[in-house]
């Protein structure tokens, strides 16, 4: 049976800016996920008790728009200008109970960072991977998306450039051209791409951090086991197995390892 083993040679200063790291990562994560997941369920809360922009738009006549929505006076002030869609309103419950249990386990992780409770730290650990597979994958489908979408986005552009005036010049030319349009999406889908890759990194550093911190607490614990078991053993007149935890020459509690003294050594007469 392997037995638990402390790195004697980790600096104390790593093992504190371990700690310190969790604890600093957790007690962020749940502020900022708790602001969010207030802002989102205050939307969904506002849209289910005045309405859908679906629901709206039925009670006008069929040729109305969501501009003409936006235009009534009963809608925007009892929206406050949040107005969700169908989809959107659905989207948002599950996005907010994502960030609801995300900053639920967030304080798990917080509160083992500070009380160094294994578990805790553990099923923040567990709830940050999770979410770094979640958008890894969402980054690959936004990306795929876009990379084949980019016609259209660029389509799109050059529509929205020849319909809108303040875009001609004295020559009647329009200022933004079909190569810039394609220029620009093919920038913004480099750009979106760098940023998702820079922050999967970010989030793949904190999910190792934390990782470490629950190994560090497990070693930890199972020390404390090994040692309780060797003082049982002791008590009862036999030593416990060697646990080289501070050199050879210490009388520690674990009691003197028998092959450290000079009669057992190697070479010794008897």
């Amino acid at each position: 049976i392997r037995k638990p083993v402390i790195d004697a040679a980790l600096p104390f200063a790593t093992i504190t800016q371990v700690r310190i790291g969790v604890f600093v990562l957790s007690a962020l994560s749940a502020f900022f996920g708790g602001i969010s997941a207030f802002v989102v369920w205050y939307t969904v809360i506002r849209t289910a008790k005045y309405g859908t922009v679906d629901s709206h738009l039925s009670s006008f006549n069929n040729n109305s728009t969501i501009t003409q929505l936006n235009d009534s006076e009963d809608w925007q002030s009892a929206l406050n200008s949040v107005a969700l869609d169908k989809q959107q309103y659905y989207a948002f419950i599950v996005i907010g109970v994502i960030l609801s249990i995300y900053t639920l386990f967030s304080v798990f992780g917080f509160i083992g960072s500070i009380f160094r409770k294994r578990a805790l730290v553990a099923l923040y650990s567990t709830v940050l991977w999770f979410l770094l597979g979640a958008n890894l994958g969402i980054a690959i489908y936004m990306s795929y998306s876009a990379i084949r979408r980019r016609n259209d986005l660029a389509n799109q552009c050059a529509n929205d450039a020849k319909n809108n005036q303040d875009n001609f010049i004295a020559d009647g030319q329009n200022k933004i051209t079909s190569a810039a349009c394609d220029a620009a999406s093919k920038i913004g889908i480099a750009v979106y791409i760098i940023v998702s890759v820079l922050q999967l990194l970010i989030q793949l550093y904190c999910c190792i951090i934390v990782k470490r911190y629950v190994e560090q607490l497990t070693e930890e614990q199972g020390f404390k086991q090994h040692v309780a078991g060797n003082r049982v053993a002791k008590d009862a007149g036999a030593y416990g197995s060697y646990y080289p935890h501070q050199p050879l020459t210490n009388q520690h509690e674990l009691g003197p390892y028998p092959y450290a003294q000079p009669d057992h050594s190697f070479g010794a007469k008897v």
